[in-house]
């Protein structure tokens, strides 16, 4: 039970996940969702096969698709991993048996990210579509995963903490969706809005488009997903071709961080017996 790839939570929430005809129907309509709605764009007039070399609006398409599946997906997976097990009344159970409050968080968020990535790894075959035409270049390709795959482990990180931070499952499903959308769509709302708000408000003080340069504002555009998938496609949005830096390197570390400190909260949260800094400096001044 102390080792960590064969402890009994690790083993049992493989087989259940990955043994079960839910598994199945989720994967087939992923993939029926992912490869479809491309194929369909490419039986229309407007992208045919013979001006795939021209542009790559399948590829941008494709792309799109597949991170609104990963954002979609990826927090429901977690978000009811420690809840879930609160609702049951079975996590009691599991903190008396000899697994470490950080052994059951870790055990829960690899179950949901092997079935994350294995969503990921089936459609990848896919892109050989676009690749066959030579319109995206395999270092495209590789920041994309790389930037899905961060992707996942911070939305899973992120419907972990919720589940363990929130009782309920289906409040902390609303949670973590609530939560990624300020990350997904507010960062890059906050960046727009506020670069327009300094450069009409003080004209003197940044012109010549000088505001979109500040460090600030910067770390938006890097934080923000949309922006750094557009970079990694090869588009850019209005202002965030000014970068200053490599905006899918400075995204994968952030969020890596992010997702890091998140796993640390919950297996904290998660213990039975959490000691303060406060009351552990009264007991000891109790004692002296």
């Amino acid at each position: 039970m102390n080792g960590f790839l064969f402890n009994p939570i690790l083993v049992k929430e493989m087989r259940e996940r990955f043994r079960s005809r839910k598994t199945v129907c989720i994967l087939a309509i992923y993939l029926l969702i992912m490869g479809g709605i491309p194929l369909g764009f490419l039986l229309t007039d407007t992208l045919k096969a013979e001006a795939l070399g021209e542009n790559r609006n399948l590829f941008l398409i494709s792309a799109a698709i597949h991170y609104a599946m990963v954002c979609f997906v990826a927090p429901a997976l977690t978000a009811g991993a420690i809840s879930g097990e609160r609702e049951r009344q079975t996590l009691h159970i599991l903190l008396t048996t000899q697994l470490s409050p950080t052994t059951i968080v870790w055990s829960k968020l690899i179950t949901s990210l092997a079935f994350s990535t294995l969503l990921i790894v089936a459609s990848m075959p896919l892109y050989s579509i676009v690749m066959l035409y030579g319109s995206v270049s395999p270092e495209q390709l590789a920041q994309l995963i790389l930037f899905l795959a961060v992707n996942i482990f911070f939305l899973g990180s992120l419907g972990l903490f919720c589940s363990t931070w929130i009782k309920r499952t289906s409040i902390s499903t609303i949670t973590a969706y609530g939560i990624a959308f300020f990350f997904v769509v507010g960062t890059g709302l906050l960046f727009f809005f506020i670069g327009e708000w300094l450069q009409q408000s003080y004209p003197d003080m940044y012109p010549d488009q000088g505001v979109w340069n500040l460090p600030e504002l910067q770390v938006l555009a890097g934080m923000n997903p949309v922006i750094v998938l557009f970079g990694i496609l090869g588009e850019s949005l209005d202002h965030s071709e000014q970068l200053a830096f490599s905006p899918w390197l400075f995204f994968s570390c952030t969020y890596v961080v992010l997702g890091l400190l998140l796993v640390v909260w919950s297996a904290y949260l998660l213990k039975p017996i959490r000691r303060r800094w406060w009351s552990w400096k009264k007991a000891s001044g109790r004692v002296k």
